[in-house]
């Protein structure tokens, strides 16, 4: 890709304690970044600060200004999110010291290879120890990415060499590649504070998509919402901006301690905290000795400073200047995206070791040497958008819609929507319902599922004629219940199943009695129609039947209309329809009748009529008056079939 015109990049110094970058970059800008009274005091930057620069060509340049003692290395890494350009400052009269070197490898680990080297406090030294001050940088950047980085001297007391850095910078930011900024919301905070009369102002990178008035956001990782209020570019107060820029927001109903640095402002439901990352490692060179498995780190990503441990995947150590995959498990969720880029210390003493980049940024939990994982990771590295795509579906069995996907991968749902399409066309993903997708082989393992669990359930139960619903749902795993349903209903649809009121069958199931079974039955059978009106109960009919068999073989009967429930009696359906013949016989010309005569024409007790007449009365064939009943209709199937119960 060919640099294009100059827009708004962010600029960042580096460079030891004390030598002169907060001076530079007020001479450049004419802005004192020290905002605290210990900073002026002491003399050195102890947080960040912030400054901007119009450049000749008509872009705009924030600055960062970075501490650059020992003890805010943290502070320092805070403010190196998103810089497109490096100012590494080295004083002439002390030349590479410690923070210059441990400045590098950061600058390294994030991959921020454009930039220059400032030789400042010229006006300290002569001719020959400046010679020598280049000469140790030049030593220093030898095979780095910076080897090639311009070295402009300069004196921030007197303005010498000013004007030829700001042309550096102007030339730098002419090449800097633009980055893929669309997608939505996401800003970094490195900054919290209130003004008196606004409220809550936070500060910090805005790296993807815009921000405008009255738009409503999300704070994370504790997932609090608020709405800009104001934006503030350079003390301009603008409606909308887009990134990359460097931007105060001032933010609605949350106070200053309810967002702090490490906190990203991010479109509602577009990024997820969590409590793992799959990454690229790389230990510097400088490293000092290996990284073991599972070692204490400490894990600068954006603004946030993280504690964790490394696991490994493909190794127990990783020597200085060696890669490899790692899960990170973290004591404080983190908000990453695919491709970030972090930074590792030794846990103690602090110091710089490496870094790497964010592969997944919503990891299940691996094993070390977990062969699966790895080839998936190492998939990750090099596929496209859509294979991305397809790696997030396959991990989420209950299948996923556009605004699914777009979270994951942090895009926009326009871009989710192609990238959908694609895996469409592919086979690798399947159409649920409208809107919603499965990744194919997740359709065909719940498949899968489903007909193994009913297989088994078949030859566990032979005497059941299908398997409860609730069984196969829980057989299929944590998918939701539409997503069961969705897949039954397609068994279904393809002749593979039977759907039956509360449960599932193959279809090629049938129950099979066993001799003894069916002799039971038919025993049962042939007593309860003996027994006409004066029906046995169900307690009597299971202890009639006996055995571990005996309410599968009455929910047989039941099933196949052989019994018919009556109250709490059991009676057949010949029972049933001779009862309603006799008294349509009766009563169906001579007008209502009374439950004695019921009783003297049927021949049972009121403990059997008085739910036999009311199951005529259900089935309309008969009507109730008062204390009579009137027959309504000459006996049907009703009165005889299993629908009638």
């Amino acid at each position: 890709m060919e640099p294009t015109a100059p827009g708004n990049i962010i600029i960042g110094t580096a460079g030891h304690v004390d030598h002169g970058k907060t001076a530079l970059v007020q001479r450049l800008t004419g802005i004192d970044t020290d905002r605290f009274q210990e900073e002026k005091e002491r003399g050195l930057t102890i947080d960040l600060g912030f400054a901007w620069l119009p450049l000749p060509a008509g872009s705009w340049a924030g600055i960062v200004d970075v501490p650059g003692h020992e003890r805010f290395v943290k502070n320092m890494l805070a403010g190196a999110t998103g810089i497109d350009i490096f100012m590494l400052v080295v004083a002439a009269d002390e030349g590479v010291m410690p923070q210059t070197r441990e400045h590098l490898t950061i600058l390294d680990v994030l991959q921020i290879d454009t930039g220059l080297v400032v030789l400042t406090k010229c006006d300290l030294v002569d001719a020959e120890m400046l010679s020598l001050a280049q000469e140790d940088i030049a030593q220093q950047l030898r095979g780095t990415v910076f080897e090639r980085a311009p070295i402009v001297t300069v004196s921030a007391r007197t303005g010498e060499g000013i004007d030829r850095l700001v042309t550096c910078l102007d030339e730098l930011a002419r090449q800097v590649r633009p980055r893929d900024t669309a997608g939505p919301t996401r800003m970094q905070v490195d900054r919290s504070f209130s003004i008196k009369g606004f409220g809550t102002v936070v500060t910090g990178s805005l790296i993807r998509g815009g921000l405008k008035v009255d738009q409503e956001l999300e704070v994370l990782p504790t997932g609090q919402r608020t709405r800009v209020r104001n934006l503030e570019v350079y003390e301009q107060h603008l409606d909308e901006v887009l990134a990359p820029v460097r931007v105060g927001v001032n933010i609605a109903g949350l106070g200053r301690d309810e967002v702090e640095r490490g906190d990203q402002l991010v479109a509602p439901g577009s990024m997820k905290p969590s409590w793992m990352l799959d990454v690229r490692l790389r230990l510097s060179p400088s490293a000092g000795g290996p990284l073991r498995y599972r070692e204490r780190v400490r894990i600068h990503h954006g603004a946030a400073e993280l504690l964790g441990r490394v696991v490994l995947l493909e190794t127990e150590a990783l020597g200085p200047g060696e890669e490899g995959l790692a899960q990170l498990r973290l004591e404080a969720p983190a908000v990453a995206g695919i491709g970030d880029h972090f930074v590792i210390r030794r846990y103690s003493p602090a110091f710089t070791i490496g870094g790497g980049t964010v592969l997944d940024p919503t990891p299940s939990r691996h094993r070390r040497k977990q062969e699966a994982a790895i080839r998936r990771l190492q998939a990750l590295q090099e596929g496209t958008l859509a294979d991305r795509g397809a790696d997030w579906a396959l991990s989420h069995r209950g299948g996923l819609t556009a605004a699914d996907l777009a979270a994951a991968l942090q895009i926009d749902d326009e871009v989710a929507e192609t990238a959908i399409e694609e895996l469409l066309a592919r086979g690798t993903l399947a159409p649920m319902v409208p809107g919603r997708y499965i990744h194919a082989e997740n359709a065909g393992g719940l498949r899968r599922a489903a007909l193994e669990a009913l297989a088994g359930y078949h030859a566990k139960n032979p005497l059941h004629p299908g398997a409860p619903k609730a069984f196969v749902q829980a057989a299929l795993g944590q998918v939701a219940p539409d997503v069961a349903q969705w897949l039954m209903a397609a068994l279904e649809a393809g002749g593979e199943i039977v759907s039956e009121p509360g449960s599932w069958r193959l279809a090629g199931h049938r129950v099979a009695l066993a001799p003894e079974d069916q002799a039971a039955l038919d025993g049962l059978l042939e007593r309860v129609e003996a027994a006409g009106v004066t029906a046995p109960s169900r307690e009597e009919v299971l202890e009639l039947l006996g055995g571990r068999s005996a309410h599968a073989l009455l929910d047989i009967a039941l099933r196949g209309g052989d019994l018919m429930a009556v109250g709490g009696f059991l009676m057949s359906p010949a029972a049933l329809l001779a009862a309603a013949r006799t008294l349509a016989e009766r009563y169906e010309a001579h007008g209502p009748f009374a439950i004695g005569e019921a009783r003297e024409v049927l021949g049972a007790s009121r403990k059997y009529l008085v739910p036999l007449l009311e199951y005529f009365d259900g089935t309309g064939f008969t009507r109730r008056e008062g204390e009579a009943r009137r027959v309504l209709r000459a006996p049907g199937p009703k009165e005889g079939a299993a629908d009638g119960g």
